[in-house]
């Protein structure tokens, strides 16, 4: 999980980075810095983020496809960068 799907996720939920910060079990900054990418997300945190996001309505197969398109959208900008050398 990159820190754009859990901004992503985290919108779509309607939650604050309080309120999933208390929800996973860590202090708000955490869910911060993980979401500026200053810091990895750790794998115990992603379990409880997914737990979190399941509870809200939004399941792993939503997940993953999320993720391919965040993905795919990124390769589509480093084409698009590469062209303009």
């Amino acid at each position: 999980m990159n820190k754009d799907l859990i901004k992503h996720l985290r919108s779509i939920t309607n939650l604050s980075q309080t309120e999933l910060a208390e929800r996973v079990g860590v202090h708000q900054t955490i869910i911060s810095r993980v979401e500026n990418g200053s810091i990895p997300l750790q794998p115990k945190t992603e379990k409880a983020l997914l737990r979190v996001f399941g509870e809200e309505g939004v399941g792993g197969q939503d997940i993953v496809l999320l993720h391919s398109i965040f993905e795919s959208r990124k390769m589509k900008q480093v084409k698009k960068d590469w062209k303009g050398i």
